[in-house]
């Protein structure tokens, strides 16, 4: 990398001696743009003082259509409503929150991501508006190796692509789907366990030798294999 730009970087289990470099999607996939939290705070306040483009034109951005706008959607913080957007890719990320009538603009860019973005802006603003905000507490559930390896094995079903692979290193829980890297998992409970910040989780069923897989709506049972 050059240009002071940063790798992505994802936490493989544990404190900072787990750390890795993450996997790079380049980023012409998606049409990912390269910017600062300053330069994305410079943007949206000259988008919304009409330096680059009319009025009818933003406020056709902010028509909200089937949930989803024209490059620009409405958060609600404070009892306040804010528009900007989030993206993001990997392990790294960015939210942008412009509050038009106070000109006030919450900017954030984020990478190795453990803890989710929307919480971090929220609470931002929460303190912004000397409104009651309590530090999160970041310690994650400690499962005992016993438990965990009830867990161990690999994993199928008629139909999926790839197999899970499932292995313990010491407290800690990592997951390997088909040929891909593993990656450690955070307990949420000691049968619950999820990956990046819970958008995708897994359930353990130690009686049944079943894991139940959630991304999206719909739910996958895989079966240990004997």
């Amino acid at each position: 990398m050059n240009k002071g730009e940063a790798l992505t970087y994802a936490n493989n289990g544990g404190g900072w001696e787990h750390w890795r470099q993450g996997f790079e999607t380049h980023p012409s996939i998606g049409f990912q743009l390269i910017s600062t939290a300053g330069d994305m705070a410079k943007f949206i306040g000259a988008l919304f003082e009409r330096k680059l483009i009319s009025q009818d034109s933003l406020n056709q951005m902010k028509t909200i259509r089937d949930g989803e706008g024209l490059g620009i959607v409405p958060f609600t913080y404070a009892g306040k409503t804010f528009y900007g957007n989030n993206g993001g890719g990997d392990n790294y990320g960015a939210w942008i929150a412009y509050q038009p009538e106070e000109r006030l603009a919450i900017s954030y860019a984020t990478n190795a991501k453990v803890y989710p973005v929307a919480n971090i802006v929220s609470g931002v603003v929460d303190i912004y508006y000397n409104r009651p905000f309590e530090i999160p507490s970041l310690e994650s559930i400690a499962v005992s190796p016993e438990i965990l390896d009830k867990y161990v094995g690999v994993y199928s079903r008629a139909g999926a692509p790839n197999k899970w692979t499932v292995t313990r290193d010491g407290g800690t829980l990592f997951l390997q789907p088909g040929s891909e890297d593993a990656i450690a998992v955070e307990a949420t409970a000691d049968d619950k366990f999820q990956i990046f910040n819970g958008i995708v989780t897994f359930e353990f069923d130690a009686a049944k030798n079943q894991m139940l897989l959630k991304r999206g709506p719909l739910p996958m049972i895989f079966t240990k294999e004997r």
